[in-house]
């Protein structure tokens, strides 16, 4: 069988194409298998990744929950003590209202006190000025003595009992 140069030519080209093919596939699945394992590995490094980016936002959220948490926590105690503190005042200025208004009271009957006693006393001088005056014009010296006598025995009677 004669094959002319075309047939030739042809036969070649598929050996030449299977040959090609016998090697090139190995290393084109060679490559494609390495470039697999590349684009695997990449791929399991960004859902590890992801999986931690994940994890540190659960635990940022929850974090971040904790100090609401305590941050609310701190406003109501803070709100408690400032009540507390307010009750607290207005006892303290309530009580020391009533201590200032007793002794302001005690002061007033001090000095109601005292203007009495004074009353008294400019009364009792009163008296005995205008009983000397009334002694003076009005009673003569035998009837004075008789009087003093008369008031130094009721004295000295009033003294020993």
């Amino acid at each position: 069988m004669y094959l002319d140069e075309t047939a030739w030519v042809a036969i070649a080209f598929i050996l030449f194409i299977i040959l090609v093919w016998k090697k090139g596939s190995q290393a084109i699945t060679s490559l494609l298998d390495n470039r697999s394992l590349l684009i695997k590995n990449e791929l399991d490094q960004a859902k590890s990744l992801k999986e931690e980016a994940l994890e540190e936002l659960r635990q940022s959220l929850q974090t971040q929950k904790n100090i609401s948490e305590e941050a609310d926590k701190i406003l109501k105690e803070a709100k408690e003590n400032a009540k507390r503190i307010i009750e607290e005042a207005k006892i303290k200025s309530s009580e020391i209202i009533k201590r200032k208004e007793d002794q302001a009271e005690q002061k007033i009957l001090a000095l109601e006190n005292d203007a009495i006693n004074n009353i008294k006393k400019i009364t009792g001088n009163i008296i005995i000025e205008s009983s000397k005056i009334y002694i003076n014009d009005k009673i003569d010296k035998e009837e004075n003595s008789k009087l003093i006598t008369k008031s130094s025995s009721e004295i000295k009677s009033i003294s020993i009992n």
